[in-house]
Formats: structure tokens, sequence, C-alpha cells
């Protein structure tokens, strides 16, 4: 067991490498991004940004978790024959649903436009975003390929190389072409784009179009239900942001408020670091009674790790955000804890709410979505009128 617990160590701390490399860069160049955008811009890039994600949470068809599950359902002798298969449809079909997304979002541009931004000529803004849209889900079901052959030193250096892109064109869009919240978009996804190519010479064994129902049935049948839980965590991005934009401040408030989530990231580190390799660790685990007791313990040690972080990020936010933010910027540090204890709450939910995804019982997901989301949207419309952006905050923590 504890042979398990310490590959899933390491695992996680690879993965996490990336993830910690990206939110230092974010976080260093900060300064200089607050100095070229002002809150409306950053709010703007941040409407933008939440819209593609929760567009992608419905595209993506729940495929990505299917994918693992499958793959490690065939036989091991078996895995590079049927679970190569499984694992080509459901590339196949997620490529195929990310083209519908975002052919749909090109179509609506203008009333997404007039509705998210306020005003109808943003519908260039809307164009990006569908580009986004097809570029993370791209990106993101390829590299998926590296965690499920348990290939973390591969995953590691397209992360990295990603990171160097996009950040790269990020700063020639934003401080030397001054293109504001655009350049902010264009040069996170076009890193997408760059590394698509790069991905697929790497993993060519997964990259052939197949498309068999027979294949694809029982993993839509198992995929579908978990499709609440990743939509209502984007709703959750989209309901704050939207009710900010609308009654609590417009743009400007909600750039405040991003800043703020940029911050609070830092616990994300943690937790997106364990997702990234708790799935193939979780389903890995044939034995029960080794599963229980392996998961007792990464949780135990999960929410000791998470206490320390949030405290920390308590006590240093305000001083922090002061020193790297102009003073528009001010407010973000006074959000900062709560989020980052929203974010803390819900890494907790994923690591626990594999047992269901494990015996192939994902429906109970969609209880646990639905609550969230009717809470946030509840306790959004009622707090932030009243507190504005900290009542988000406090919203986010409730759901």
């Amino acid at each position: 067991m504890y042979a398990r617990i310490l590959k899933l160590a390491s695992h996680s701390a690879v993965y996490g490498v990336a993830s910690v490399a990206s939110k230092i860069v974010a976080l260093l160049l900060l300064p200089l991004y607050t100095r070229y955008l002002t809150p409306t811009m950053y709010g703007t890039a941040e409407v933008i940004l939440t819209l593609s994600l929760f567009v992608s949470a419905f595209a993506r068809l729940g495929l990505q978790n299917a994918m693992m599950r499958f793959f490690y359902d065939a036989k091991p002798e078996e895995r590079m024959t049927v679970g190569v298969r499984n694992v080509r449809a459901a590339l196949t079909a997620t490529y195929i649903s990310a083209i519908v997304a975002a052919l749909l979002l090109l179509a609506l541009r203008h009333p997404l436009a007039s509705f998210f931004l306020g005003d109808a000529n943003y519908t260039f803004l809307i164009k990006v975003a569908a580009l986004g849209l097809f570029a993370n889900i791209a990106y993101s079901a390829l590299t998926a390929t590296f965690r499920l052959e348990q290939r973390p030193a591969a995953f590691l250096a397209v992360s990295l190389a990603n990171i160097a892109v996009s950040t790269g064109l990020t700063y020639w869009f934003v401080t030397g072409l001054k293109w504001g919240a655009r350049g902010l978009l264009l040069g996170n996804f076009m890193g997408f784009l760059v590394l698509v190519p790069v991905a697929m010479a790497m993993q060519r064994t997964f990259i052939k179009p197949l498309f068999e129902w027979r294949i694809l049935k029982p993993m839509l049948k198992f995929a579908l239900p978990t499709i609440p839980m990743a939509v209502a965590y984007q709703s959750l991005t989209l309901i704050d942001r939207s009710v900010i934009r609308h009654t609590g401040g417009g743009l400007d408030q909600l750039g405040v408020y991003a800043l703020a989530a940029k911050f609070a990231g830092v616990v994300m580190l943690v937790v997106t670091a364990l997702q990234l390799s708790w799935q193939p660790f979780a389903y890995s685990i044939e034995d029960d009674g080794e599963a229980k007791r392996s998961f007792a313990v990464v949780t135990t040690w999960f929410a000791a790790i998470m206490g320390w972080l949030v405290a920390g990020l308590a006590l240093l936010a305000d001083p922090v955000v002061k020193l790297m933010a102009p003073p528009a910027y001010e407010q973000a540090g006074e959000i900062v804890p709560l989020l980052a204890l929203g974010t803390g709450i819900f890494g907790a939910y994923f690591l626990v709410g594999i047992g269901a995804s494990r015996v192939k019982r994902p429906g109970w997901h969609v209880l646990v979505a639905f609550g969230a989301v009717a809470v946030s949207l509840v306790a959004n419309l009622l707090l932030v009128p009243w507190l504005g952006v900290m009542g988000a905050a406090v919203a986010d923590v409730l759901a």
C-alpha cells in the first residue's frame, strides 16, 4: 500500500512542477500585466476565459475520466490493443464535440457578447473564446494520455514547453503590441495550439480516428453522468462572475475579483497536482480493502497540507497584493483567504468523490453538483448586491 502511495506522491510532485511553474510565472508577471491592464480589461479577459471553460465542461463529454477508467478496465496484456482502441474512440468523440461547441460559440457570438460583456461589438472576443475552447480541449485530451500511461516526465516536458510559449506570446501581445484583454487571452490559447502537434507526434499510438458506437456507448454511459460535476464546477465560476458583472460593480470589480482568484490559485497547485495523478492511482488498485486504506492515508495528508496552506495565504495575501499590484486592485487582498478556502474544499470533494467513479456509480455526482450550483446561485444573488465581491467569495465557500 505505502509503495503505491509513495508512487502517487512522486507522480503528483512531477505533475505539480508544471502547475507550480505556471503559477509562479503568472504571479511574477502580475505586477507587469496589471500596469498594462486596467481592472476593466482584466475583468473582460476573465469573462471570456470563464465562458470558454464553462462550455468546454459540456464539450469534453466527461470522456477523459472514462478514457482512464476503460483503459485500466482492459486486462494488462490487452491494454495495448483493447485499451488503445478505447482511448482512440474517446479522443475522436472529444475532438468532434469540441469542434461542434466552438462552432456554436461562433454562431451565437452577438448575443453572447451582449450578455457577458454588455456590448454586441465585442464579437471578436467571443471568437477568441471559441479558439480557446478548442485549443484547451485538444491539448488537455492529448496530455491526458501521458497520465494514462503514467509518464509524468513526458507530461512535464510538454507542459513546460507550453508555459514557455504562452508566456512569451502573452508578454509580447500585452506589453509589445498593447492588445489588452485580447492579448492576454490569445497568448494563453496560442500556447495550447502550438503544443498540440508536438503532443500528437509523441503519442502517435493513440492518434488514429476511431468512431465505433460499440466501444463508445459504454464509455458515454459511464462519462455522461459525470458532466454535471464538471459543469457545476465551471458554473460556480460563471455564476459569481456573471452576478458581479451585472450587480456587483461591473467589469472593474470583476477584474479585482479575478486578481484575487489568481493569488488564491496557489492552493490549486496542490489540488491540480493531485488531480492529475489521482485517477490513474485510484483506478489501478484492484483490491477494495487496499483502496480504502490508501484513500484514508491520502485524504488525511491532503487535509493537513490544505490547512497550513490556506492559513498561510490568509496571513500573507493582503501585504503581497499591495506589494505586487497597483492601488486599483488593493481590495483583492481581502478576498484571497475565502477563495483559497473554497478551492481547498473543492479539492477535498474531488479526492473523496473518486469512490463513486471507482464503483461506476457516477450518478451520485449529479446530486452533489446540482446542490452546489443551487447554493452558489442563491448565495451570489443575495450577497453580491449587499457585500460586492466579498459576497461572491463567501458564496464560493458555501457552495
